[in-house]
């Protein structure tokens, strides 16, 4: 009768253990949005052969809610100017990465033509860092609507 006992809590505890066990993390799972803490972006427009478009370096903190762009034209005559993304922009940027797994995504692009402007991603993480290099801004979802929110070309190109 004891044996059965004692095998019998035996089994309880080893299922108790089981039950509070967290599930690894697989290699290629994705990342949690909740994670990104940061985003820095580089669009850089050296050999692109077009008057009025934008050098643009972005910072989007997600810890402190807060972003900022600055815009420079290899061109005196255009100002320079800075921008701020909307919280609204913030949220559809959170949620455009909130299935996308890094780990499985191409770290660069590149299209077939010449004199094309650099888009340089990094992405912090909780996890780590992960940059994406894009020559042509050709990139695939979610990228695409990251460069249009973040870059506001139909507003910075001049």
């Amino acid at each position: 009768m004891k044996k059965r006992i004692y095998l019998l809590f035996v089994f309880i505890s080893i299922l108790i253990s089981f039950s509070f066990a967290q599930k690894p993390r697989s290699a290629g799972s994705a990342i949690q949005v909740d994670s990104i803490i940061k985003i820095d972006m580089f669009l850089n427009a050296f050999g692109v052969e077009s008057f009025g478009f934008p050098s643009i370096k972005a910072t989007i903190n997600f810890k402190t809610q807060r972003s900022i762009c600055n815009v420079t034209y290899y061109e005196p005559q255009l100002k320079s100017k800075n921008y701020s993304l909307s919280q609204n922009e913030l949220q559809t940027i959170s949620s455009i990465f909130s299935n996308f797994d890094f780990k499985q995504s191409k770290k660069e692009y590149a299209a077939n033509t010449s004199d094309q402007p650099t888009s340089t991603t990094t992405i912090y993480t909780a996890q780590g860092k992960f940059q994406i290099k894009d020559y042509g801004l050709i990139a695939l979802p979610p990228f695409d609507k990251l460069y249009e929110i973040v870059y506001k070309l139909k507003q910075n190109f001049r």
